[in-house]
């Protein structure tokens, strides 16, 4: 039971005399006939944590060679396992012991934790951590792994000041990288003042006007900290960046109905930011407000508008439209539209939002339409297949030869229980296909009595 500083058992109450709580205990409340409590001895991992924290190799290793359920890198009672407590701690040599003698896995994670994101934020000297961190990589260390919130161990280093360790890793890790609040290693330099580290990293490329979660650039960051010095490092920006309230919510009729004229369709601004968002892009929502592009430009962008927007990165362009065109492959269903609940009166709000749902789905048929052109345009129906795309051919006719079969068992099965002639069923007239069945039936008599005639007479 947790009680407030202060406080005991007792139901009795200490002021001072100024009416406030006494900050420590009286000597007399103290029982004069507790129990004397025996500490227990210390286990394995009491013994092992401290062993590291003393940096004391020999004790570490009588531990290890006595427990085998740590011995393979099993978690200690403290939290971690004894591999990232020694990272943390950076103690080289049981680092170096764990990793040869016990041959421990390095990229082993614990709670998307990995030994190299602990030594990355480990808080000791940025020279014993460069030798923990090269020691790590020497044995494969993973550098692009992510924690629970999306962060590498490039960010943790930024954010220690770990000067080596960020040039070290830098040539490999992704500067575009962001972790669940959207920030870049950049930020988090940024964030923690770290000048170095920052120049680091614009050396090697990173982006100065990426934009986090809650719409700031890293110099903006770097001026809300008062971050004088760091907010040089940055070109002076000609305005504060601000998302127009229209490509944040649907605020008024004008938005589902009309656009900004009478004449206009609606934007749709709202939704870019969303499609952004699942293509792990919305940093890159400044790109698009800023010319006012609406979603239906956005659903038929290619790679050389995104080129004359300003998306010089190929893999970024390249995210932008795989995620179109997999918006565009989607199958389009009834169940999409509006509908209205059963015996229910329709007002003049429900049209009005019926309508509106439905010119949203014509205008995202006309950039699937005008999407699938431009993806044809480029087609050339004279290139071979490859071996691959014909087998994919056959194997997608045979599904569909197997789908109109079963709807055509369906159909007949359907025609097996309706009746042979509908009831009521009214025929055209036939008096005249009657006639002609009676003009060649006595023909036919008339002939067949001819020729028995002639036998007769021989």
């Amino acid at each position: 039971m947790y009680r407030p500083a202060g406080y005991d058992d007792s139901d009795e109450d200490e002021f001072d005399e100024f009416g406030y709580f006494c900050s420590s205990y009286s000597e007399t409340k103290a029982t004069k006939n507790a129990p004397f409590v025996t500490t227990a001895l210390e286990d394995d991992d009491t013994l092992l944590y401290n062993a590291i924290l003393d940096d004391n190799l020999e004790e570490t290793k009588r531990i290890m060679k006595q427990n085998d359920f740590l011995r393979s890198g099993g978690e200690l009672r403290q939290g971690w396992p004894a591999l990232f407590y020694a990272c943390h701690e950076a103690k080289l040599a049981i680092v170096k012991y764990l990793v040869q003698d016990e041959q421990l896995d390095v990229n082993r994670e614990y709670e998307l934790q990995t030994a190299l994101m602990i030594a990355c934020s480990s808080p000791q000297p940025s020279e014993c951590v460069h030798q923990i961190v090269r020691l790590l990589l020497d044995y494969g260390a993973i550098i692009g792994m992510l924690d629970l919130y999306g962060r590498s161990p490039i960010m943790f280093a930024c954010q220690k000041g770990h000067l080596e360790v960020v040039k070290e890793i830098v040539a490999e890790s992704s500067l575009l990288s962001v972790d669940n609040e959207g920030n870049t290693a950049l930020f988090h330099a940024v964030i923690n003042n770290q000048l170095e580290v920052a120049k680091v990293l614009l050396r090697a490329g990173a982006q100065t006007y990426a934009v986090n979660k809650q719409g700031y650039t890293p110099r903006q960051c770097a001026m809300n900290n008062n971050f004088l010095e760091m907010a040089e490092l940055f070109p002076l920006e000609e305005k504060p960046f601000e998302i127009p309230s229209n490509y944040l919510c649907y605020s008024g009729y004008r938005n589902f109905i009309y656009g900004e004229q009478d004449e206009e369709p609606p934007g749709y601004y709202p939704d870019i930011g969303l499609m952004l968002y699942g293509m792990n892009s919305e940093a890159m929502l400044r790109i698009f407000v800023e010319p006012g592009m609406n979603l239906f430009e956005f659903l038929t962008l290619t790679d050389e508008k995104l080129c004359q927007l300003g998306v010089k990165y190929p893999i970024e362009r390249k995210r932008i439209l795989l995620g179109l065109y997999d918006f565009h492959r989607q199958k389009w269903s009834n169940n999409s539209l509006w509908t209205m609940e059963k015996r229910r009166v329709l007002d003049f709000y429900d049209i009005l939002e019926a309508l509106g749902n439905m010119l949203k789905h014509l205008t995202v048929m006309h950039a699937s339409l005008l999407y699938t052109k431009q993806l044809t345009e480029s087609h050339n129906p004279k290139a071979a297949f490859s071996t691959k795309q014909c087998v994919d051919m056959n194997h997608q006719l045979n599904e569909l030869r197997v789908s109109i079969d079963a709807l055509q068992g369906h159909i007949e099965a359907i025609h097996k229980l309706s009746v042979p002639k509908p009831v009521l069923l009214i025929l055209p007239s036939n008096k005249g296909q009657r006639s002609y069945g009676t003009m060649i039936k006595l023909s036919l008599l008339i002939a067949a009595g001819f020729v028995m005639y002639r036998k007769w007479l021989r």
